[in-house]
C-alpha cells in the first residue's frame, strides 16, 4: 500500500485522475482548509485502498524511474 504522500504524489502525475464531486474530500488535518490532489479523493479510489484503473502502482514506478535519472 502507498504512504499518504505516495497517494498525493501519484495523484498530481496520474493522467486518470478525477477528484471526486461528491463533497467528501479526505483532510490529513482539520487546520489544511485547502483542497489537494490525492488518490483518496479521486473517484477511481475505492473504497477498499485500491485504484479501480489500477494505475497507482504504473504511477509509482514511473517516479521511480525519473527519479533514478535525476540521480
Amino acid at each position: 500500500m502507498a504512504s499518504k504522500e505516495q497517494l498525493r504524489k501519484i495523484a498530481i502525475y496520474c493522467d486518470s485522475y478525477n477528484p471526486r464531486g461528491d463533497g467528501s474530500l479526505k483532510m490529513t488535518s482539520s487546520s489544511y482548509d485547502k483542497k489537494f490532489e490525492s488518490c483518496e479523493n479521486c473517484s477511481h479510489f475505492t473504497t477498499d485502498g485500491k485504484c479501480d484503473v489500477d494505475l497507482i502502482d504504473k504511477v509509482l514506478s514511473s517516479l521511480a524511474m525519473e527519479q533514478d535519472l535525476k540521480s
